[in-house]
């Protein structure tokens, strides 16, 4: 079997004195499904964003493709193609449609355009408001410009933090909807998600998280089938949109 593409080994992220994530192990392999899983406060978001350069873990190893990334900046991580849609979308509410994507293909060059239009014809939506500010779209609408903004990075890995938060059940559907299309095109997603019975069902992998540790992992399905594991740690599912 070939090396993963994605490896993070004894991982810990720190808040000051505060030790949020402690020890925390996962792989991913080419083309997979991942998922973390596990309550609010569980390390879920902080692991995500030790790995995609945005906090500076306090230990561990990252390793993309086969090299160290554990202090490599986001910026050249997303050129190198392991790219973040961020809990919460974090679009840029006041610029339009048409800029935030242009944002996310700052790297590709005469290419970009044609990744653009690529998302247009993808997300009808997205290409009948282009001219309008991101602000003006509803919360599902956002969410799936975070996800056609990373995905004109053209990433080899994703990394989606909370992709389902905030989000009536119908967009929700929506949006698993897109990420197996994601990782049916050969994209390996690493997904992170409070939703976990939702995560596991569309995952290979899963692992379940609480304070800062993994405390069960293997196949999603396992998990899912383990009736001690979902009364313990699988409870949450579903969500309203907020206004």
């Amino acid at each position: 079997m070939s090396d993963p593409i994605l490896a993070v080994t004894d991982l810990r992220v720190s808040y000051g004195r505060v030790e949020a994530v402690r020890g925390v192990s996962f792989a991913a392999e080419q083309g997979s499904l991942v998922t973390l899983v596990g309550a609010n406060g569980a390390g879920k978001s902080s692991v995500i964003n030790a790995v995609s350069g945005m906090l500076r873990p306090a230990g561990g190893r990252i390793t993309f493709e086969g090299n160290d990334v554990t202090r490599t900046p986001a910026h050249k991580l997303v050129a190198r193609g392991l790219v973040q849609v961020p809990e919460g979308r974090q679009i840029l509410s006041t610029l339009t449609i048409e800029e935030n994507l242009r944002m996310g293909a700052w790297h590709t060059g005469s290419t970009a355009q044609q990744s653009i239009d690529a998302m247009y014809d993808r997300f009808p939506v997205l290409a009948q408001r282009r001219a309008l500010p991101a602000g003006a779209l509803s919360g599902g609408e956002q969410q799936m410009l975070a996800i056609a903004r990373a995905l004109v990075a053209k990433p080899t890995v994703m990394l989606m933090d909370e992709p389902s938060m905030g989000l009536a059940p119908k967009i929700v559907d929506e949006v698993f909807r897109v990420i197996g299309e994601i990782r049916a095109s050969g994209t390996t997603v690493v997904l992170v998600e409070q939703n976990a019975r939702r995560a596991l069902r569309a995952a290979d992998h899963g692992y379940v998280l609480q304070s800062g540790e993994v405390v069960h992992s293997g196949p999603a399905a396992d998990l899912l089938a383990d009736e001690r594991i979902v009364e313990a740690y699988l409870g949450i599912e579903g969500g309203s949109e907020r206004p």
